[in-house]
């Protein structure tokens, strides 16, 4: 009976080991994945300035080439 409580006691270190194995990498993959989207909202942050700066652009022109247009 010792030998079978062994056994047991041996297979449930071994799935707590391969679970934690498993969070470990979730957990690391969870951080990775956190980062990319904060570089990404950070790069669509930085398109939308720029492209608010196009549009006043645009817009300045065509008020310059209405005001040639009279």
């Amino acid at each position: 009976m010792d030998t079978t409580i062994a056994e047991r006691l041996e297979i449930v270190k071994q799935e707590r080991t391969d679970v934690m194995g498993e969070f470990l990498s979730l957990k690391a993959e969870l951080t990775r994945t956190q980062k990319c989207n904060d570089n990404l909202r950070s790069e669509n942050s930085a398109l939308r300035e720029s492209l608010n700066s196009a549009e006043h652009v645009a817009q300045n022109l065509m008020t310059y080439a209405n005001e040639i247009k009279k």
